[in-house]
Order: C-alpha cells, then sequence, then structure tokens
C-alpha cells in the first residue's frame, strides 16, 4: 500500500472514531439535565485556611450517559489551591444523568463547588486571589497571613489590592484597586504589607516576582464590583 492509500486509510479511520463519539447536549426543552446524588465535602488548602479564603469555584463539565463526569474545566477561579481541589472533589461525584426523550445521554453542565472557612461574621477574609504567572513560572504560594482586628461593626465592605510578590516573598508595589470605603484601605494595606509572606514564585527555577490580585471582604455578603485584572 503505498503513502497515499495510507493516508486516506488513516483519515478514513479518524472520521469514523469522531463519528463513533455520542453527542454532548445541553439542558433544554427535550433535555432534562443531571443532578448530584452524592457528593463529598472538598478539602480546603492550608493557604486558603490562612487567608479565611470564602467562595464558590465554578466548573463547567460533561456528565456522561453513564453518571460519570468528566472534562471538567474552571469556569471561575477562587485561588490557593482551591481551584484544583473543587476539580478533584467533583470528580468523585454521582450523578443521575441526563437524558433526552428518557434516554440517558452527555450533558454539559455547570457546577458549583463552596468553601467556607471557620469566622465570625464581620471578620476580614478572602474572597479570590489570582496570581499572574508566565510559561516556565510557578505561583507564590502563601506562608502566612495577618488579617486587621475584627471591629462591632455591622457594614459589610470590600477591599481589592494589586501588588507584586518579591523574590523574597514580601508584597510590594501595594495599590488599591477598588473599595467600598476608604477608611478601610489603610488598615488593609498594613495588614497585606506587614503580616502576609509567602514562599516566592520561580521563573526558570529561580525566585521572581510575581504579580497578584486580592479581594478582601468583610461582613457575610458583601458584593464585589466587576472588576478586571489587568493584562500582564
Amino acid at each position: 500500500m503505498d503513502g497515499a492509500n495510507i493516508a486516506c486509510g488513516f483519515l478514513f479511520l479518524t472520521g469514523l472514531a469522531t463519528l463513533a463519539q455520542p453527542p454532548v447536549f445541553r439542558p433544554g426543552p427535550d433535555v432534562q439535565a443531571p443532578f448530584v446524588v452524592a457528593k463529598a465535602k472538598p478539602d480546603f488548602t492550608e493557604e486558603a485556611r490562612l487567608a479565611k479564603l470564602e467562595g464558590s469555584v465554578l466548573l463547567s463539565l460533561v456528565v456522561g450517559a453513564d453518571g460519570h463526569p468528566r472534562d471538567i474545566q474552571v469556569a471561575r477561579t477562587l485561588g490557593l489551591g482551591l481551584d484544583e481541589s473543587a476539580v478533584e472533589n467533583v470528580g468523585a461525584w454521582q450523578f443521575q444523568p441526563g437524558t433526552k426523550n428518557g434516554t440517558p445521554v452527555d450533558v454539559l453542565v455547570n457546577e458549583e463547588v463552596f468553601f467556607r472557612p471557620q469566622r465570625t461574621l464581620w471578620d476580614w477574609h478572602l474572597a479570590r486571589a489570582v496570581f499572574r504567572t508566565l510559561p516556565r513560572a510557578t505561583r507564590p504560594v502563601l506562608t502566612k497571613a495577618k488579617f486587621p482586628a475584627t471591629v462591632d461593626l455591622e457594614q459589610n465592605a470590600f477591599v481589592i489590592i494589586g501588588f507584586d510578590v518579591g523574590p523574597n516573598g514580601v508584597p510590594v508595589q501595594l495599590r488599591v484597586v477598588k473599595s467600598s470605603n476608604t477608611r478601610w484601605e489603610m488598615e488593609l494595606l498594613a495588614a497585606l504589607r506587614q503580616g502576609w509572606r509567602f514562599r516566592p514564585g520561580t521563573l526558570d527555577g529561580k525566585p521572581a516576582a510575581t504579580p497578584a490580585w486580592f479581594e478582601f471582604v468583610r461582613g457575610s455578603h458583601s458584593p464585589l464590583p466587576t472588576a478586571v485584572i489587568p493584562a500582564p
């Protein structure tokens, strides 16, 4: 068999394999969404505990006709290892599969995994942590965190701070991106500058500065405004 025939045969077999894959549906009038029948509590990372990181990771995934999840992707991040924890957690969920006209089918859905640390209502805590890393780079790892003292004031608040984690693991170039009230800014900046430390990120194996974006919240349900993280 010559090369041209081999190539044609390979393309033909590839096409058959593609055709053999079952279609993936979205919930709709004739497609019933799958639902969770069993799941475990997700694991917190030590970093997330230190930061009192609270919120949810939004995941996109396909629930197969056999009820098993696959192709799990992070659609909205939380940070500090909780994205990876959420993916691992959902990978072990058990589903009643979705159906199309009563027949089990593969269905694309979104699922949220919630993380809530132990804290009092008016404690400052973290709502999102984002690091901008380059190819061949690793992100910093949080090793120490200290928040401003909790005050007996029933007021929801947020302060979004951008900064760099220096090669020595110390936050530098701190700046307030947005806040609900300027009264909170100085104490959050001071707490981050003096009380937060990291194992620095690396680039090609060497410690390197890493841009970061942290969203601090106090209270129970402070809504964060839409804030676009700057491009590298």
